[in-house]
């Protein structure tokens, strides 16, 4: 709730006042979001260019005896956007510890290409993305990528900041949350909007909120899947039926008793939390909060206290933000961190300067952690003459790493990408005669039969479509062309769907490591599977 809050709160700095007909403050607030104005030049979302630095001021307490001292280290990066090519590109210069590195990080259309020096990068800090297989760098070609089609959904909400406005999905959000705020918390002046909570005030929000989303089940629904369509498409929901189970299970919950709800909330300080904007155009607006929490039985506590200023219109746009936080374990760690930033905006120009503090002691032996500062700056501008040169990949100069590291709903779906060859099997160390296949959305796939009765379960085919897999413990049904299957009647999903090639049932490998607990080890030409 408070994170919702927060959120809330946090975006309604950059509204721009509308005025209306004898408003109230709340309706002002509503009207606001409806007509949200992120108040800078749309340019920043179309073609621009920035640069920036990241430095390590300080870095001391055991972790550096363990890891060495990375004060000093810097971080130098380009990034360009170009929105006409759903194109940007991430370059970056690194001296950590006197080892540098340069590479260059693309992201176009639903996939992301590296150079492979990032991980080179990963690889001189002991990080070694591909230490479960047999692949070399050294071999390795100029691009490595991975596809997503949930990257669709950052060119869509480009769309939406190009207008200088929220994608839908998120204003709807926030004015669900303003409404479950009670109206006395809010107030107006001739100048000003205010909205202010205290400690009764947030029981009275959290019973309200409850009570909305059993009473207007359907649209919290429809705002969950809407946000969230992209995540339930590829997992393979239909957002229609998701909406009806949600709204149904939402209309049929419980509300909790307002004393249970004091109870839970008393654990919580509010000390401040205050929200003010100018309704005079570019005026001031304002955000505090200053809040307190702890466990019933008093050994953890915290606080969370958090600032905002910003004043101004697109064409001198000044703010400032501040954010604090503590952790205290009065058995464990006592963790202290700062972050403060800067920012302005002139025109098509903006910068930004940010500090974050971190400090970490253990309250048993008085011993310093951790004491970390680090420092950035920024400068960004719109660049319209700007044309991003993204690579082309081919079947020489990139490479599929979905294929060397397995990864959770990533495919390809690029025409120009060429699909790798298809492997030898070897399984529990007997080479198999089939080979693997290369499924519709970029996974690697192997013959059913073939390889899991070699891993030591029994496979039948039912027709028409059902690859049927047992074992003493499991009675697992697979379905061609279809994400769901079950596993001893449980219901779950694959983000790839098995399919048929030359009469054979294939199966994504992804389903091997998350069902079967096979080990997968590419050397090429071998694609090894055994099991654990």
């Amino acid at each position: 709730m408070f994170t919702a809050l927060l959120s809330l709160v946090f975006c309604l700095t950059a509204v721009f006042p509308v005025a209306a007909v004898q408003p109230t403050a709340k309706d002002l607030v509503l009207v606001a979001i409806k007509n949200f104005d992120l108040g800078m030049d749309k340019g920043f979302y179309q073609k621009s260019q920035g640069e920036g630095t990241l430095e390590v001021t300080r870095f001391d307490g055991s972790l550096k005896k363990i890891i060495g001292d990375y004060s000093g280290a810097t971080i130098k990066y380009l990034v360009h956007l170009d929105d006409a090519q759903k194109a940007m590109k991430f370059s970056y210069d690194t001296d950590i510890k006197g080892m540098a590195h340069e590479g260059d990080i693309y992201l176009q259309d639903d996939k992301v290409m590296l150079t492979k020096d990032l991980f080179l990068l990963l690889q001189d800090f002991g990080v070694d993305a591909f230490e479960n297989s047999s692949f070399s760098l050294t071999e390795a070609p100029e691009y490595m990528y991975l596809a997503d089609p949930q990257l669709e959904a950052v060119w869509d909400q480009m769309s939406s900041y190009q207008n200088g406005k929220l994608p839908v999905e998120y204003t709807e959000l926030l004015a669900f949350l303003v409404e479950v705020i009670p109206d006395e918390c809010f107030s107006l002046s001739t100048s000003k909007v205010t909205m202010r909570l205290n400690q009764d005030d947030l029981v009275n929000t959290v019973v309200n909120l409850l009570t909305k989303m059993t009473n207007e089940s359907e649209r919290v629904a429809e705002i969950l899947v809407s946000a969230n369509a992209y995540s339930f498409e590829q997992m393979g929901m239909d957002p229609a039926e998701m909406k009806r189970e949600i709204a149904a299970g939402l209309a049929s919950m419980t509300i909790p008793s307002r004393e249970e709800i004091q109870a839970v909330t008393s654990l919580i300080e509010v000390n401040d939390f205050t929200y003010e904007y100018s309704l005079l155009p570019g005026g001031p607006k304002t955000f505090n909060v200053d809040l307190g929490f702890k466990t019933p039985d008093g050994l953890l506590e915290g606080a969370l206290s958090i600032a905002v200023d910003v004043a101004g219109k697109s064409d001198n746009l000044e703010g400032s933000y501040r954010m604090a936080g503590q952790f205290n374990d009065s058995n464990g760690p006592q963790v202290d961190v700062d972050y403060k930033s800067e920012f302005s905006y002139s025109d098509t120009v903006a910068h930004a300067d940010s500090t974050v503090n971190v400090m970490v002691k253990d309250n048993t032996s008085g011993e310093l952690l951790l004491d970390l500062g680090l420092a950035g700056g920024s400068i960004s501008e719109v660049n319209t003459s700007l044309a991003l040169d993204v690579p082309e990949l081919t079947a020489d100069n990139s490479l599929n790493i979905t294929a060397l590291i397995p990864t959770t709903g990533t495919s390809v779906t690029n025409e120009q990408v060429v699909e790798p060859p298809s492997l030898d099997l070897v399984v529990n160390g007997v080479a198999i005669e089939a080979k693997s296949g290369f499924g519709k959305q970029g996974e690697i796939a192997v013959p059913a039969r073939a390889v899991l009765e070699q891993l030591g379960y029994r496979v039948e085919w039912v027709q028409p479509n059902e690859i049927r897999v047992l074992s003493d413990e499991q009675n697992i049904s697979l379905f061609i062309d279809r994400k769901n299957y079950t596993v001893n009647g449980a219901e779950k999903n694959l983000y790839t769907s098995s399919y048929l090639e030359a009469g054979r049932a294939m199966v994504p490998l992804s389903f091997l490591t998350a069902e079967l607990n096979a080990g997968i080890d590419i050397a090429a030409p071998n694609l090894v599977i055994t099991t654990k």
